[in-house]
């Protein structure tokens, strides 16, 4: 049963998201304003009015141990008093202070000029303030989009969201009362949240420890001695955050108590447990997968957030806050530009590695978009990063000229490979979206064509398994086949899978056949149908685990479950496209159809060679031809529908068929082939077959459709066989009739909601089937009106001979139907063939006599 909707969650999702684009859209349009100013700052402590001269601007005139007293004449309460000041700077205007020194107050004027931004300025704020919190948030919100029930996916929300907060520094300070407070609450909170989700993101993704293992009791015990007391301490923090804002001597004492190494040294022990933890899983884990998705996910991590840690471990060793004053500005910019490598990792861990079992239906045009606007990218970011080291070398005074020109002709020379991979790789990514795309469909196409003509199922299935392991590169492939019981006919890959076996009452069989279509297989997601159906047993899963299934294909002929297909992960470990899926349901579809003939075709070749007299044979293939027969008639609304053959001899040449279609379509065909006996009876298998195989496609154009089914008959039977052939398609929801008539005796509609009761008879199509190698068939079309009714027949109704051999006659025919008016379909084919029968007069038939009625309620 389909799972509820998450209500409650999605709006949490929405709550969070609003708050979010409210909270960055205020701070960017901050960010823009405040950088095109030029003052110097002035760096506070903490619930304090003392000012931090270390980490203020330099030469202004303070001095250690100087406490602000007021801003621009106003009273300092707290940090909001400045950075309003800030906030409403004017060029020309100088900020002024009241300092108090050694007990004395004196006024420092902080001059506001226009900035003059260099490019390493540009480009910092561009990739720190704007590309990184976006890919942050992009990512976190749209992993919970997907998986809303998901705790590991709110986890990675809140990682995502705290991020962006470790830069987006100084700004909320200074806007109107009421909101800064919110802005505060938002950025203290996510913020500090940060070394906490680090340590339970480590923890649990991309699964967790294993329970009562050493590792999982360690990150236990840290969870209550070490994250506890920390989140305790960041909740006074937040709360001092706040305070300090309007009311800094309220929080003081609070900050007195929390002043110690606590608060410094935890955060870098929480971040280091993610890494100790990624690198535990990585060393206990078994698994060639999940050892990758690690090792992607360690060295990502490693490379995105070394060299930041390192600069801040530096500055903090220093007692400075302003890295750039201990370490070049160039320098900085790269070491935390390569932040942005960490959200990268993440999804490429969770949508290409499927760490997490997001299941992505991205159409191959936007994949294509997505993979090579991604390599502009990568080019763009390799492209600014040397001209930040460019900048940063060649404005070094202490490097000598000739040494600058051998750095600039080195960066050209580097500038050109990187355009010329980029290029590279773009060639690449056209080549496997397109070629690749285009080879693997005209290959399984072709060979949807090729297995309706084979018979011996073993080839069959060789054949169908090794060509979609080449062209999608599955290396796992297991065809299961039975009646009561479901087992590998067929494997391809490692292991022995000859125990697997699935019961016709297994919960697997009976979604596939409930379904009709393909069913994926995901067996880390708890919301999949594996762990959904309560019919799916453990068993199950644990034979599923072994075939390694990601795709089950039915092998099904009408309601009949012939077996499926197994296809596990792909080489690439993409996940099956829409167009895959597509693809192999039509391979499945004609698989079936080619093992129920092949089937067939042994039941006829087995009895006959046991039964040596003509009357069995007759009695075998009146037996086949029995089965080809629609057993069952699918319910289509407002229709009234009824099909009968009376073969002449034991076995005749007469077919009709119904085939229920999607959208509630029907199909409806009646042939009559040349000759009796078995030869007609094989012809007609194959024509059933044919018609089948181009059914299950759903074709619109029944042109193109008879001309195929005329060049498979032609190619499967004998110069002298032939088929007069009617098929036609009809749509309940507009009454729409589609029909190709092959050379076969043209059907009647009888309009009698028409007083002047109108025939219209459906002649459009062209020649025979199989008698021609090829031929340009043309469709017709008729509206059907409530009260009309469709009669088919073949000449043995038509042209019933009594004793004196005269033929009933269509103009017969059509007087017997048009007394009938009232009667449903089944008693208008019962006077059909009373009539017949009365003007024959117990005259000996020598055709077969079969009619098919349409009657739209």
């Amino acid at each position: 049963m389909p799972s509820r909707r998450p209500i409650l969650r999605y709006l949490i999702l929405a709550f969070l998201l609003v708050i979010t684009v409210v909270y960055e859209g205020a701070y960017w349009r901050t960010l823009l304003r405040l950088n095109h100013f030029d003052f110097q700052t002035v760096a506070m402590r903490m619930a304090s009015n003392e000012i931090d001269v270390k980490n203020s601007t330099r030469n202004i005139g303070l001095r250690t141990g100087d406490r602000l007293l007021a801003v621009n004449g106003v009273p300092y309460r707290g940090e909001a008093t400045l950075y309003s000041a800030y906030n409403h700077a004017r060029i020309g205007l100088p900020i002024v202070l009241t300092v108090e020194s050694s007990g004395t107050a004196r006024t420092v004027a902080l001059p506001v000029k226009l900035a003059q931004t260099s490019i390493l300025d540009e480009v910092s704020i561009a990739l720190l303030e704007f590309v990184l919190p976006a890919l942050c948030l992009l990512l976190g919100f749209w992993v919970v989009m997907v998986r809303p029930h998901d705790f590991l996916a709110w986890l990675l929300l809140l990682l995502m969201m705290s991020i962006p907060q470790l830069f987006e520094n100084y700004r909320v300070q200074g806007w109107p009362a009421g909101w800064r407070d919110a802005a505060m609450l938002y950025h203290s909170g996510f913020g500090y949240m940060f070394t906490i989700s680090m340590f339970f993101f480590g923890r649990y993704f991309p699964e967790p420890f294993p329970p009562e293992r050493i590792w999982d009791k360690l990150w236990r015990i840290m969870q209550w001695v070490l994250v506890l007391p920390y989140a305790v301490f960041v909740a006074c923090v937040i709360a001092i955050s706040i305070g300090d804002l309007d009311h800094y001597q309220a929080v003081a004492p609070l900050d007195r108590h929390l002043s110690g190494t606590f608060g410094s040294v935890a955060p870098f022990v929480l971040v280091s447990t993610f890494f100790a933890a990624i690198f535990m899983k990585y060393s206990m884990s078994r698994s060639v997968d999940a050892k990758r998705r690690l090792r992607i996910l360690y060295w990502g991590a490693t490379i995105a957030w070394t060299p930041g840690l390192v600069i801040a471990s530096y500055a903090a060793f220093l007692g400075q806050k302003n890295m750039d004053r201990v370490v070049p500005e160039w320098a900085v910019l790269i070491g935390f530009s390569l932040l942005i490598v960490f959200p990268l990792t993440l999804a490429y861990v969770i949508v290409v590695q499927k760490a997490m079992d997001v299941r992505v239906v991205l159409r191959q045009g936007l994949q294509y978009t997505f993979a090579t606007s991604g390599v502009r990218v990568i080019q763009m970011i390799a492209v600014i990063v040397l001209i930040i080291a460019a900048v940063g070398f060649l404005g070094n005074p202490g490097h000598s000229r000739t040494l600058k020109i051998a750095a600039m002709l080195i960066g050209i020379a580097i500038m050109a490979s990187i355009g010329k991979l980029s290029h590279g790789l773009r060639v690449r990514i056209d080549k496997r979206f397109f070629r690749e795309a285009y080879n693997a469909e005209q290959v399984l196409t072709e060979l949807s064509e090729q297995v309706r003509s084979m018979v011996e199922p073993k080839t069959l299935l060789q054949t169908v398994a090794s060509r979609i392991a080449e062209t999608l590169h599955v290396p796992r492939i297991a065809v299961l086949l039975g009646n009561e019981i479901y087992r590998p006919a067929y494997a391809l890959g490692e292991g022995d899978v000859s125990s697997v076996e699935f019961a016709r009452t297994t919960g697997t069989v009976k979604v596939l056949q409930r379904e009709k279509a393909p069913a994926m297989v995901y067996p880390k997601d708890r919301d999949s149908w594996i762990y959904r159906e309560s019919d799916v047993s453990e068993k199950e899963r644990n034979d599923l685990s072994r075939l390694e299934s990601e795709l089950l294909l039915p092998l099904a002929v009408r309601d009949k479950l012939l077996g499926f297909i197994s296809l596990g992960a792909k080489r690439s470990e993409e996940p099956y496209t829409g167009t895959d899926v597509r693809l192999l349901k039509s391979l499945a579809a004609q698989t079936g159809l080619a093992l129920e003939n092949a089937d067939l075709m042994r039941t006829v070749a087995e009895e006959v060679a046991q039964r040596e007299r003509l009357n069995r044979e007759v009695e075998i293939a009146r037996e086949v031809q029995e089965r080809l027969f629609p057993q069952t008639l699918p319910p289509i609304a407002g229709l009234d529908y009824v099909g009968h053959c009376r073969p002449a001899l034991g076995v005749g040449g007469d077919y009709y068929d119904f085939l229920a279609l999607p959208q509630g379509h029907l199909g409806v065909a009646i042939g009559d082939v040349s000759g009796k006996g078995i030869a007609a009876a094989l012809m007609m298998a194959s024509l059933q077959a044919s018609l089948r195989g181009e059914a299950t496609r759903g074709p619109e154009n029944l042109a193109v459709a008879i001309s195929n089914i005329n060049r498979l008959v032609y190619e499967a039977s004998s110069a002298n066989r032939y088929a007069t052939f009617f098929y036609g398609q009809y749509d309940p929801a507009t009454r729409k009739f589609d029909y190709v008539n092959a050379g076969h005796n043209p059907p009647m509609i009888f309009h009698c909601s028409d007083q002047n009761a109108k025939v219209t008879r459906l002649e459009v199509g062209g020649t025979v089937v199989g008698l021609l190698e090829s031929f340009a068939y043309e469709q017709g079309s008729v509206s059907l009106q409530p009260g009309d009714t469709l009669v088919a027949f073949t000449d043995g109704i038509s042209e019933a001979m009594n004793s004196a051999d005269e033929e009933w006659g269509e103009e017969r025919m059509i007087a017997a139907v048009q007394q009938c008016d009232g009667m449903d379909a089944n008693q208008l084919m019962q006077q059909i063939f009373l009539g017949a029968d009365k003007f024959v007069a117990g005259a000996k038939q020598h055709d077969d006599m079969t009619v098919v009625i349409l009657k739209v309620l």
